[in-house]
């Protein structure tokens, strides 16, 4: 709902505001922000930029660049942190030195 470019595809997925985002799993959600992808099962991002939940029920909350790719997995914010493993879990500040 509202936002420009939004594409929920998945069954049971939304996008609700922001620019250019897609929810595209199944059950998958995206919460405003810019660019950001929820692929798979039950996966959602929430705001950022250029965020990407790619694993089955994986999470990702801000920040930008971030990438939550396995079972469980989730990032809380960052710039550019990954979350890998199953049920791994990555939070960052926005600052790469930190």
């Amino acid at each position: 709902s509202g936002g420009w470019r939004n594409l929920a595809s998945g069954q049971y997925s939304s996008v609700s505001g922001g620019w250019e985002n897609i929810a595209s799993g199944v059950g998958s959600s995206v919460s405003g922000g810019a660019s950001n992808t929820a692929s798979d099962w039950d996966s959602s991002v929430s705001g950022g930029y250029r965020n990407t939940a790619s694993g089955s029920f994986s999470s990702v909350s801000g920040g930008r660049g971030n990438t939550a790719s396995n079972y469980v997995s989730s990032v809380s914010g960052g710039l550019e942190r990954e979350a890998d493993g199953v049920c791994d879990w990555a939070a960052g500040s926005l600052y790469e030195d930190e």
